[in-house]
């Protein structure tokens, strides 16, 4: 059976969900490119390289972890998502509750997402980590309760209309988690709310000093080399697991690996510059 085959036997709004992760998800990261010549990182090939060398021997180090220790590195991952997205969904201007406010968004995501739909979820985490997945539903047990705790204190802390556009956001967000497959719903806040958000951040940040032109390029640039070496990898792991195994851990793990390097670069170093200007 050939790969396309194969593909047209998944589930169609799973495949059309992963697809979107892919092409319009992934891309907010492939911005990192653009992000880096902001800094003066591609002024020369020395420091071009640097960047890259240093990015991809991070992206290298997350998934030889990911295949010594599995649930440990698929729970990081959770964590550190957690967090990133809940980050990247506060729009308070005051840092009081910023990150009470960002650990009860990014809990909608990740613990919401899993316990509506346990059964499928943990079809997908075994398809990631292999069949034991205890470890990783006691971590969503207990990032159930801090999401729950994270709320109530950061909806207190809100006021007017801040506090209903909380509400509101977290409630809307946790009825489509609940209708919606989890691949579905996953897809449909990746790429329609926290990418969306980041491509606005990130157009603001870099419009003084990179073309939107040099933009576009770099990050369509960074997406095909992403989306190229996920091809290989999927081919050539589809004939050891099945093709939707292969597909479910390309882009999972792929997009543990890219996390990582990302985070340090936009909810690190971007924040370290901020706070000395």
């Amino acid at each position: 059976m050939s790969l396309a085959d194969a593909l047209s036997g998944i589930d169609t709004l799973n495949l059309i969900a992963l697809g979107a992760v892919v092409f319009i998800g992934l891309p907010h990261g492939a911005m990192d490119g653009a992000l880096a010549a902001h800094f003066g990182w591609m002024e020369s090939k020395k420091k071009a390289i640097s960047f890259l060398l240093g990015y991809i021997a991070m992206a290298a180090l997350v998934v030889g972890f990911w295949f010594v220790a599995p649930a440990i590195s698929f729970i990081i991952f959770l964590a550190i998502s957690m967090f990133h997205f809940g980050k990247g969904d506060v729009n308070t201007q005051g840092k009081q509750f910023s990150t009470t406010e960002s650990l009860a968004r990014g809990g909608v995501v990740i613990a919401g997402i899993s316990q509506f739909h346990k059964t499928d979820a943990d079809t997908i985490f075994q398809a990631l980590i292999g069949s034991n997945t205890d470890l990783v539903w006691l971590f969503l047990d207990a990032a159930v309760a801090i999401t729950i705790v994270c709320f109530v204190i950061s909806l207190a802390g809100k006021r007017g209309q801040e506090r209903g556009r909380f509400f509101g956001e977290i409630a809307g967000l946790t009825l489509i988690f609940a209708i919606l497959p989890p691949l579905v719903g996953f897809s449909i806040y990746f790429c329609l709310i926290h990418s969306m958000r980041h491509f606005a951040t990130m157009r603001a940040m870099l419009a003084d000093t990179i073309s939107k032109l040099q933009i576009t390029r770099t990050t369509v640039l960074f997406s095909a080399m992403c989306w190229a070496v996920g091809l290989v990898v999927l081919a050539q792991q589809s004939s050891n697991v099945g093709v939707e195994p292969a597909l479910l851990q390309v882009i999972f793990i792929g997009l543990a690996a890219l996390t990582v390097p990302h985070m340090m670069l936009v909810d690190g170093y971007v924040e370290y510059q901020k706070s000395r200007s």
